[in-house]
């Protein structure tokens, strides 16, 4: 190593907000060696020319989780460093003036409810008691939220820079780190004023994380989108008078507020996105402070509606225009957690950047010193986007975002551009079959089965599909179904250390006879989850995995970090080239045995085991396992044989009375035969959190996670409940309440369509009582019973079944 090569333990690229929050978090948390690399002044990127709200009426737990640290945090430095963060605490109006917004701005208050935001539900009088030049004769709700507002841009990043260098964090501005080399296990940084080595590297880069990712192998999937606000003249009648709040509302697609004596109007646009930079080449170095010509002509309309809901705007003069470069995802997360390539992190993809930083920089702190965070943060994963995100996907999906910006999120909202992504071999005989499809990491998978060309009906409550799923959940189990699984996760790792690497990461033992299948949870080393796989061994030396879709790419390279040097361990990514199908129900033996001379009897192929056997023709992988609770099996071949074997299932199983199974069907026979998925399994719980403890594994073994899994009460309990509620089902991130006071969450639901019964789980405070609880879903408090095994089959009978 050269003697003018500094190091340090952190660096962090790009100085915005999203970067200084990084620091300042991570300083806290006793990592001060770090130095932050800004090409520009402090938030001269697009931290400068933000709007700088922030809100507590947001429709999901991590969002209000995030913006109420965000301002927690900035009230802290600001009492702390003595730098004002210009902080005006206005609160805010969400303005409903359809009924599905209604019911959005009910649910909205679930979430307050939950993290204790004081916040209410109001009509048209309220509103206009709190702006009296806000037209309210179409407003029929809103969320009046009480301690949020805005802030300054500047002054708040200019306060956590300093409360981090107070700690000893090191920041260099006009310094632009111009690549990067891995050298050893450290990363070698070329900056214009010499080298750095480091052993972590924090890219917030936002409109230039493009070109900087590429220096690592990485593609960041970020996007920068051009966004308005208008600054009108002097507003005589804000004279004299306190500040008016914040208005939000989706009929123009933006926000009003005051900006000192004057009106502040921000436009989302619902019918254009302008983009600028594009990737892969991302925002020129030479940008700096960078603003773009207003477009009036995109916005015109939008302004018109504004200036139509708060008239005393618009006779007024526009004296300042603003519209600047904010970046934003395909799905609208940002982008925080690891990256993919070892020891890099990512905290950019930010669209609201000054209400997410505080709460980000806490995620990405707490991420990377303890190895785990206070909240489930698959959301804002990373890796949570695969091979499908081409340069093209994620610029025409962003632009697909920002233009739904302002939509109001209904349960069951799918995006709809370049639909399909991913046509494999069965989409066109599912569509013709009256598929109507959800899109699930790029894939297609039926939602349930109706008439040809079929738009589904999205909104809270049971919907034109119930009758349909219900259809389907029954067929299956009075006969047989078959569900397109094609988005799956499918490993094959083999090698002469692949069974000790699988059992170091397992909290279950592997299994240790061949064919046979075991469900395993792997860990985090504070105990936490990291995913589930399930795991078929086929041979002493040779292993299958199977695991939700959207883990691929996460779920793959945790596995491969945990190879030790000179094992003898390959590892083979399946999921975009193999395919599965998932058959159940009474008569799949029955189906099978004409397609296969294998013998299907259990004491041949038992449950929970798999074998390689032919089936029409086709070599398959054959697993005897069912989400459903069924009889049945996994059927995983390549892609370019799934078509044949989805035909010759038909063949054979027409006379048996088989159908095709949604998703929807899946999830409610799921949900009665009480099987955790992955909204029970988060990264913030473990095994005993949950009620997995028979999956644990300890005497006499090791494995990543044990100490701190054993070491730990558990915080929390899983109830497997029935919601008392004929038209409303639990989707996720309702409250879970005793005697009005919340108590946890709900985590995902559904019908079960052969019970007859509304199920979901719920997380509630270790100690809680199981009775008296209800479920907050809109503004109904709907009492639940809780039970103690599934409704569906509690001793399994079925999958064993010899029939």
């Amino acid at each position: 190593m050269s003697g003018t090569t500094r190091t340090t333990q952190v660096a962090i690229i790009g100085g915005g907000i999203m970067g200084v929050a990084a620091q300042f978090q991570l300083a806290e948390n006793g990592w001060t060696d770090t130095i932050l690399f800004e090409k520009a002044e402090l938030t001269s990127g697009s931290t400068w020319h933000a709007a700088g709200q922030i809100a507590h009426a947001v429709g999901s737990r991590i969002a209000g989780w995030i913006n109420k640290t965000s301002i927690a945090t900035y009230k802290r430095v600001e009492t702390e460093t003595g730098q004002s963060i210009g902080w005006h605490e206005v609160g805010g109006f969400r303005i409903a003036t359809t009924d599905d917004e209604v019911d959005w701005m009910k649910s909205i208050m679930g979430v307050g409810k939950l993290l204790d935001l004081p916040m209410e539900l109001v009509g048209p009088d309220e509103v206009a008691k709190g702006n009296p030049f806000y037209r309210t004769s179409d407003i029929k709700a809103a969320v009046h939220t009480f301690e949020d507002g805005h802030i300054d841009p500047s002054g708040v990043t200019m306060a956590l820079a300093a409360a981090a260098r107070a700690r000893g964090a090191r920041i260099e501005r006009h310094n632009r780190v111009t690549g990067a080399s891995r050298k050893g296990d450290m990363w070698l940084l070329r900056t214009e004023k010499g080298d750095v080595l480091a052993e972590h590297v924090v890219i917030a880069a936002g409109s230039y994380a493009n070109q900087v990712g590429e220096w690592f192998g990485l593609k960041i999937p970020s996007v920068s989108c051009l966004h308005h606000y208008l600054v009108t003249d002097t507003v005589p009648e804000f004279l004299d008078r306190p500040e008016l709040p914040v208005m939000r509302d989706n009929a123009f697609g933006g926000y009003i507020r005051q900006e000192q004596k004057s009106g502040l109007i921000g436009i989302y646009e619902g019918h254009v996105c302008p983009t600028v930079w594009e990737m892969p080449q991302g925002a020129p170095w030479a940008a700096e402070n960078e603003l773009f010509e207003a477009d009036y002509d995109s916005i015109g309309d939008f302004l018109m509606v504004a200036f139509d809901k708060m008239p005393i705007l618009a006779d007024l003069g526009i004296k300042r225009v603003v519209r600047g470069a904010i970046t934003h995802t395909p799905d609208g997360g940002m982008l925080v957690g690891p990256s993919g390539a070892p020891n890099v992190w990512l905290s950019c993809g930010s669209s609201i950047g000054l209400a997410w930083g505080g709460g980000a920089g806490k995620v990405l702190a707490d991420w990377m010193v303890h190895g785990e965070t206070q909240i489930n943060t698959r959301g804002m994963d990373p890796r949570r986007y695969g091979e499908f995100s081409t340069d093209h996907f994620i610029v025409e999906r962003t632009k697909d975002e920002f233009m739904r910006r302002h939509d109001t999120p209904c349960p069951g909202k799918q995006f709809k551009s370049l639909r399909p992504l991913n046509r494999h071999p069965l989409y066109d005989r599912l569509a013709a079959k009256g598929a109507v499809f959800g899109e699930v990491a790029g894939w297609e998978r039926p939602r349930y089965f109706g008439q040809i060309g079929e738009v589904e009906q999205i909104g809270w409550g049971h919907q034109n599909w119930h009758t349909h799923a219900m259809a389907e959940a029954r067929a299956t189990r009075a006969a047989a179904g078959v569900i397109d699984l094609c988005a799956f996760a499918q490993f094959e790792i083999t090698g002469r250390d692949a069974g000790a690497l699988l059992d170091r990461l397992s909290a279950n033992r592997i299994p240790t006879k061949d064919g046979r299948i075991s469900l395993n949870h792997l860990l985090t080393p504070r105990g936490k989850f990291e995913t589930e796989i399930t795991i078929w061994r086929i041979a002493r030396d040779r292993y299958f995995t199977g695991s939700a879709i959207a883990r691929a790419n996460a779920d793959f390279n945790w596995i491969r970090s945990h190879i030790r040097p000179g094992e003898d361990v390959q590892m083979i990514n399946c999921s975009t080239n193999w395919g599965m199908l998932a058959l159940s129900g009474p008569a799949a033996r029955r189906i099978m045995a004409e397609m296969t001379e294998a013998d299907l009897g259990n004491a041949a192929f038992p449950w929970l085991s798999g074998q390689e056997i032919t089936v029409a023709g086709i070599a398959c992988y054959a697993l005897r396992v069912s989400f459903t609770g069924e009889l049945g099996w996994e059927l995983h071949v390549p892609l370019d044989r799934i078509g044949t074997l989805y035909d010759a299932l038909f063949d054979a199983g027409a006379r048996h009375g088989l159908i095709d199974l949604g998703s929807y069907a899946f999830n409610g026979m799921r949900m009665e035969k009480a099987y955790r998925a992955s909204a029970e399994l988060t990264t913030d719980v473990g095994p005993f959190d949950v009620g997995l403890d028979r999956f644990v594994r300890a005497e006499g073994r090791d494995f990543v996670g044990k100490n701190a899994l054993m070491a730990r009460d558990p915080d929390w309990r899983l109830f497997y409940a029935e919601l008392h509620a004929d038209d409303m089902d639990i989707q996720g991130g309702e409250p879970v309440l005793l005697n009005g006071t919340p108590v946890g969450l709900t985590t995902s639901g559904g019908y079960g369509y052969t019970v007859g019964k509304s199920l979901g789980w719920l997380f509630v405070r270790a100690g809680t009582p199981r009775d008296g609880l209800r479920v907050q879903i809109l503004s109904r408090a709907i009492p639940v019973t809780v039970h103690d095994d599934a409704i569906f089959d509690p001793q399994n009978l079925a999958q064993r079944s010899e029939d």
